[in-house]
């Protein structure tokens, strides 16, 4: 049944799972080690790509999480993490890249629902599930810190050998194995002996997505956070060359050698240079400190604004920020920090409505429809960002997305009412 170790130490451990699951080493020099050998255009349709199987992913991989244990789904996402990352190292060239995109969105596809609904679980069995905000954004922020230090190394080493930080990412997320077998199985899993009545079959799934996501109280909230997580995934993609469109002009009056052809062109090649790629990683730490807070501060948010207002305007606040660079650039920098903190914040807020709202066989499947959702979105909108910093900039295009936000967010919120103050489902 259970493992022996205290309810407390249970949550210290989900949050050493939650630190191995960072891919700080890579996360500040990803898209430019892209842009070594494919153009922004290629790049958004990687992106579109991995957005696609992701939505293809969703449901079939909540329905594991479901059917057959929320750990055996986040194993099989530590499996398919390790191997894109791994791949890295070896492959090159578009083809191969989008064969390890394709890997990269199985793994989160097999962690999206059922990380969470193990947690919600978790605490229904052994603590109390009004923590799941608090526990959630603390998971969060352990695991912004643990990347704001990988961060610099991968900078660093990224500075030495464009392959050196992806090395540093396979052995670091390979650490996931082993923090995932300190967890327990969730207790309609722990016995293998139990009868298909207490499982979720694959008609039973289509019909609980139905049930909870095309009416109130989460239909409104769906739409409206599924559009957010899409602009705002697409959105990070454009960090580095943003940074070097914004920023590189007021590094180079502090002596930083700008590479030959200027920020943009320097963007576009990937060539950022050796004192760029460490000063990426620094500001991708700083940033991720920062966003860590995000996450801490979740539950505080929440019961300070309320569900439906925090829902509401965090995201509002974000979009906004999205545009301010494309009128002065040096406000890049509290952008990305806006970027970086907004969905740590508003993600365990929403997820622990959602649980709230949806009996516990069902929560990986529903969580994971929830994401399916987001990527929908996103697919078309990494192609249309694409072209447009090909034929713009990186910092146009990112503009664009926030405007896009405030057009198709606002009318959900005209026509729509979103996280109303209902009644909680009844928990299993």
């Amino acid at each position: 049944m259970f493992s022996p170790f205290s309810d407390e130490a249970l949550v210290r451990r989900y949050y050493l799972y939650r630190a191995t699951i960072s891919v700080g080493f890579i996360t500040p020099i990803f898209t430019l080690f892209l842009l070594q050998t494919l153009t922004f255009t290629q790049v958004g349709v990687l992106s579109a790509l991995y957005s696609l199987l992701s939505v293809g992913g969703e449901i079939p991989t909540g329905y594991v999480g479901d059917r057959l244990g929320r750990r055996a789904s986040l194993l099989l996402s530590v499996a398919f993490t390790v191997s894109s990352l791994a791949g890295f190292i070896l492959a090159e060239g578009f083809l191969w890249y989008a064969f390890l995109y394709a890997l990269w969105a199985l793994a989160l596809t097999f962690r999206s629902g059922s990380m969470d609904a193990w947690l919600y679980d978790t605490l229904d069995e052994r603590l109390d599930t009004s923590r799941f905000s608090y526990v959630r954004g603390r998971g969060d922020a352990v695991q912004k810190w643990t990347a704001a230090v990988s961060m610099v190394g991968g900078g660093i080493l990224y500075g030495l050998d464009p392959i050196y930080p992806f090395i540093a990412a396979v052995v670091f997320n390979g650490l996931g194995f082993g923090t995932l077998f300190l967890l327990p199985k969730n207790h309609q899993y722990a016995d293998r002996g139990n009868s298909d009545a207490d499982h979720l079959g694959p008609r039973d799934a289509l019909t609980i997505i139905r049930k909870y996501l095309a009416q109130p109280p989460l239909r409104s909230m769906v739409l409206y956070v599924g559009l957010f997580y899409a602009i705002l995934g697409v959105a990070h993609t454009y960090v580095q060359p943003m940074a070097l469109e914004t920023l590189t002009p007021y590094a180079a009056g502090f002596g930083v050698e700008i590479p030959l052809g200027g920020a943009t062109a320097a963007a576009r090649s990937g060539e950022a240079g050796a004192a760029l790629a460490v000063g990426l990683g620094v500001m991708y730490a700083s940033l991720s400190a920062i966003s860590a807070m995000g996450g801490y501060y979740a539950g505080a948010v929440e019961d300070f604004f309320g569900t439906n207002r925090a829902v509401l305007l965090v995201p509002a606040v974000a979009a906004f920020a999205l545009v301010v660079p494309l009128w002065v650039g040096l406000l890049a920098l509290p952008t990305f920090a806006t970027m970086r903190a907004a969905t740590p914040l508003v993600q365990p807020i929403t997820n622990g409505y959602i649980n709230d709202h949806v009996e516990g066989i069902g929560r990986a499947t529903v969580l994971s429809a929830v994401s399916m959702f987001s990527m929908a979105l996103r697919t078309p909108l990494a192609l249309g960002a694409g072209m447009m910093a090909d034929a713009t900039t990186a910092t146009t295009a990112v503009a664009a997305l926030g405007g896009l936000f405030f057009v198709f967010g606002g009318a959900v919120w005209l026509f729509g009412e979103i996280a109303p103050d209902t009644e909680a489902t009844g928990m299993e």
